[in-house]
């Protein structure tokens, strides 16, 4: 079954970035072309400095390119205004970071809910979605903890419970397993593996580690904020198996 659609979700043209500082430019990205297509599950790979965290930020709408065009399912978001930009980020993207960004002295439960309180469901709505969101990662028996009883394993799956309430489209992972162990880092990419592969997320994961990018069906790589790769993962690493090899 081919689950992927026609039409890009995001599709990117000749996208600049550059930064000025007192008179000083500096050109971060220099004209990127890709797409990518609802469904997907993308790597973006790359040393340090080459442009990939702020590709990251301007696909999800943290930042605006210098030029070039950025179509989000169809729509240019050159033309959109700050407010239609923030309801975007909240209702189409999901967030995972390495360093987890969490609030440490609250419990689970109120870190995964904060993103719905900008929603209009009621509070018992708000939630079930959350109870949904934290027993999806496996932690209700940790839903009261506050997140700073928590290991680095389980505080990803709680900031990825959080990326999860809206049910967005698109899930951004930025290095999400940077910060743990080999076992808790198979762990997070078989929850982003069963998103895309059971739920039909978009994943786009950021990372420079070359084994976390085969976890993914496509890699894309950066040097020097130019594209010079985009290719399938000719044989793609599934977590489930190597968890269960890891048992």
């Amino acid at each position: 079954m081919n689950k992927k659609k026609n039409k890009p979700i995001i599709d990117i043209t000749d996208i600049k970035k550059e930064f000025v500082n007192e008179e000083v430019v500096t050109k971060v990205l220099h004209g990127i072309n890709f797409s990518i297509e609802p469904g997907e599950f993308l790597a973006i790979m790359g040393p340090s400095g080459s442009g990939k965290s702020t590709l990251m930020h301007i696909l999800g709408f943290l930042d605006t390119p210098t030029s070039g065009t950025f179509l989000f399912d169809g729509v240019d978001v050159s033309k959109l205004t700050d407010d239609q930009l923030a309801e975007m980020r909240n209702t189409q993207i999901g967030f995972v970071f390495q360093a987890f960004n969490l609030l440490p002295k609250t419990s689970v439960l109120d870190n995964v809910i904060l993103p719905l309180l900008y929603t209009q469901f009621s509070k018992k709505e708000r939630l079930e979605i959350a109870k949904q969101a934290i027993d999806a990662v496996g932690l209700t028996h940790r839903i009261n903890n506050l997140s700073n009883q928590l290991s680095g394993g389980e505080k990803q799956r709680v900031a990825i419970a959080r990326a999860l309430v809206n049910n967005p489209p698109i899930i951004f992972a930025d290095e999400p397993t940077g910060n743990l162990d080999s076992k808790s880092g198979l762990q997070i990419m078989q929850i982003l593996q069963d998103l895309n592969i059971s739920q039909n997320h978009t994943i786009i994961l950021v990372t420079h580690e070359k084994y976390t990018a085969e976890h993914a069906e496509r890699i894309i790589k950066l040097r020097d904020g130019k594209l010079v790769s985009d290719s399938p993962v000719s044989e793609r690493v599934l977590a489930n198996n190597e968890t269960e090899l890891k048992k």
